[in-house]
């Protein structure tokens, strides 16, 4: 992920979302028919509010938990309310990430007083509301996290005088406690994926002395944190990944290609990479979570804000097709991987509309218009990374989350001062379901 050139009290507001709007929430869809699906499958849906508390809430709208420290705080329900004034302190949570095994939330938290900012990382027993581990330090400036798929440790990127670095910071155990966290590499931007047995990232960094161009594609291994180049010549692309069963990896390269750039698969066994998709300007790419398949994004835009194209590329094969060809801001593939939902975007305009395309059969399905929150607009940016580590997807593939305002009425205004959570079941013309004010909300993997 790039680092973001802004002013530290901009940062908190943006990515600590912090209340700094005085208004009440303001939307024409209400929750008049929440999904009545109860079934322990449906996982939790965990979101910042608007005061920059944390919650989890079951899909349904019940059960509505507050996140806090030492405490179990009963349930609560939701309804709208006039938010004041932000905290005098400026303290508040961020970016919610679910453990693998659902049972666990890492979250963000900034404190600004007149000490300074103090920046802080948590972990939360989502059962019972409980801190189960805690650092702090001034000055500390995260802005990513993304959990090892074994659970037991946290990858997360902070800012830095010059740079970002990426820290480890341990789950808490008998044997070694709390400890702070354990600086592991460098970069800018720094991009990454973990595989499936938590030993070894796949990233893409720029910065890198070891090669010419400054950026490289490379293994870390996290115990002894040796790094093997793959490419010294990344193109203009986000994040590498690891197929669902780890046999590949997927990367952009500019040298192996008659575009400026290709999208490079390489067997993880150290075999001879492939090129496939040559594009013009810039790719994004997303694996099948069930198959050896990957659907790529490109675009002729410069700054990749808005893609073209989506193309679904059967590895084992060879065979490509046009899977839409669009204009959207972003993809996510559902956990079943029979669908992807993207976000249907124009160039220039601030509204867009929720689209569902069915991988096998290419057809399209428009959801329902909406204007995205300031954080979803983040993960938008970055959707590559996001959708490694962050999930819009329920469980069973039938319903997504989002945050910002929705329905025929949305606005971009209302999404950025007064935004709800929403929940949307993927079928045409769907209601979104309003669960609570709030920035941003992820689904539990389970």
């Amino acid at each position: 992920m790039r680092r973001q050139r802004i002013p530290i009290r901009q940062f908190i507001l943006v990515f600590s979302m912090s209340a700094v709007f005085a208004v009440s929430l303001a939307s024409s869809v209400r929750a008049e028919s929440i999904p009545s699906t109860g079934s322990a499958d449906l996982g939790r849906i965990a979101y910042i509010d608007q005061l920059g508390d944390v919650y989890t809430i079951k899909p349904n709208g019940t059960d509505r938990r507050k996140l806090a420290s030492g405490e179990l705080l009963q349930s609560a329900a939701f309804t709208p309310r006039i938010i004041q004034s932000p905290r005098a302190t400026q303290d508040a949570y961020s970016w919610p990430t679910w453990a693998p095994g659902g049972d666990r939330l890492a979250c963000f938290r900034m404190i600004l007083a007149e000490a300074g900012q103090t920046g802080g990382l948590y972990i939360f027993d989502v059962a019972s509301s409980r801190v189960l581990n805690v650092h702090k330090d001034l000055g500390l400036q995260p802005i990513y996290a993304y959990w090892a798929p074994d659970g037991q440790h946290l990858a997360f990127l902070r800012n830095r005088e010059q740079t970002l670095s990426l820290e480890l910071w341990p789950a808490p155990s008998a044997s070694f406690g709390w400890q702070p966290p354990k600086r592991i590499a460098d970069g800018a931007p720094f991009y990454f994926d973990w595989r499936s047995d938590a030993e070894v990232l796949l990233f893409h960094s720029g910065g890198d002395r070891q090669v010419p161009s400054g950026s490289s594609v490379g293994l870390l291994n996290i115990e002894n944190g040796t790094t093997k180049i793959v490419s010294p010549t990344p193109a203009s692309f986000g994040a590498p990944s690891w197929s669902f069963d780890n046999k590949w990896m997927a990367y952009g390269d500019e040298q192996q290609a008659q575009s400026p750039v290709a999208l490079m698969v390489a067997p993880a066994d150290g075999g001879e990479p492939q090129a496939f998709a040559d594009v013009s300007q810039r790719l994004a790419l997303g694996w099948s979570p069930t198959e050896s398949r990957i659907v790529v994004a490109t675009t002729s835009f410069m700054d990749g804000s808005v893609y073209e194209e989506l193309q679904l590329i059967d590895i084992p094969s060879g065979e490509t097709r046009t899977l839409l060809k669009d204009h959207f801001a972003a993809y996510f593939w559902s956990p079943n991987g029979k669908r992807i939902l993207y976000a249907r975007r124009q160039p220039g305009s601030p509204f867009g509309t929720w689209v569902v395309v069915d991988v096998d059969s290419g057809k399209s399905t428009d959801i329902t218009d909406f204007s995205p929150s300031r954080p979803l607009t983040q993960v938008f940016q970055y959707f590559d990374q996001y959708a490694l580590s962050h999930r819009l997807w329920s469980p069973d593939s039938r319903h997504f989350v989002f945050a910002g305002s929705a329905g025929s009425d949305s606005h971009p205004s209302t999404a950025l001062q007064s935004p709800g959570v929403y929940v949307v079941e993927a079928i045409p013309q769907a209601t979104p379901q309003l669960l609570s004010d709030g920035p941003i909300a992820f689904w539990s993997p389970r």
